[in-house]
């Protein structure tokens, strides 16, 4: 849940700076299969670090597939207010 943040007005960014580029896109291929989500690899800034930015157009996909799995504490990583 930590290694994420809310880009304001576009959507989500995975941090997945850690993983080599083939393992993020093979995430990336199972969320789209799995889900129907359109995602988007980017750069990190570094040499060999991706982001996965999800625009805000799949947050009515994806936040009830995370939400039932979310702490209360990171629901501001989803734009939403704590309840």
């Amino acid at each position: 849940m930590d290694d994420g943040t809310w880009i304001k007005n576009r959507g989500i960014k995975l941090c997945t700076n850690s993983f080599s580029l083939s393992e993020v896109k093979y995430l990336v291929s199972i969320l789209e299969k799995k889900y129907g989500l359109k995602l988007i690899i980017v750069s990190a800034g570094a040499i060999n670090q991706y982001n996965i930015y999800i625009p805000k157009v799949n947050l009515p996909i994806l936040i009830p597939i995370v939400l039932p799995h979310m702490h209360p504490y990171f629901l501001y990583k989803l734009n939403m207010n704590k309840t």
